[in-house]
């Protein structure tokens, strides 16, 4: 019966591995189509791709799809200039990241919590929250994206000095695109 019971273990091991890389790619997918919508306002008639992929997260039934599905709903709010939806969406994906931390990892998909609104803020103009956001994200774990979020929100807000050490702890990170490499570099000639 022991052995019963350890096969089926491992037999959902792999299936569960499976359906987070397809949560994954999903999540990425919707929120890259998400954010294309910012430029163009965020037109309902564009929403196409998006629901596409918040249909198939549908079909997952786990905490990792639903942060997801609120992520990307978020960044259509963002891209439609919706800031109080925006707000609720975004509460709603860091109570889903935080329940998700209870039992295992907080969530990642399409960005973890504090990089996701940091994103979202500084899309709708709003630095000062960017910025927290960013904050909150580099001591937990100092990404390029987050340190660059961090780094841009400060300088939106006029404080050089944090947007000069920001910028100079990314610039060594390795894979940079070159537009980003770019932009860390000119920022820098700032800073001396």
């Amino acid at each position: 019966m022991v052995l019963i019971l350890i096969a089926g273990l491992l037999l959902q091991q792999p299936a569960k591995a499976d359906a987070d890389r397809e949560i994954r790619a999903i999540a990425m997918d919707g929120w890259n189509a998400a954010r294309a919508l910012a430029p163009k306002g965020g037109a309902v008639e564009l929403l196409g791709p998006v629901n596409v992929r918040l249909r198939e997260l549908d079909m997952f039934p786990n905490m990792s799809a639903r942060y997801a599905e609120v992520a990307i709903r978020a960044a259509v709010s963002a891209a439609q200039e919706e800031r109080d939806e925006m707000s609720l969406l975004l509460e709603h994906a860091r109570d889903l990241s935080r329940q998700m931390g209870i039992n295992a990892e907080p969530a990642q998909w399409p960005l973890p919590i504090d990089e996701l609104e940091g994103e979202l803020w500084f899309e709708v103009d709003r630095f000062a929250e960017a910025r927290d956001a960013y904050l909150r994200a580099t001591k937990l774990k100092a990404t390029p994206n987050a340190l660059i979020g961090l780094a841009r929100a400060s300088d939106r807000l006029g404080d050089v000095v944090a947007a000069c050490r920001a910028y100079t702890s990314a610039k060594s990170a390795p894979g940079l695109p070159a537009p980003v490499a770019l932009e860390i570099s000119l920022y820098l000639l700032k800073c001396r």
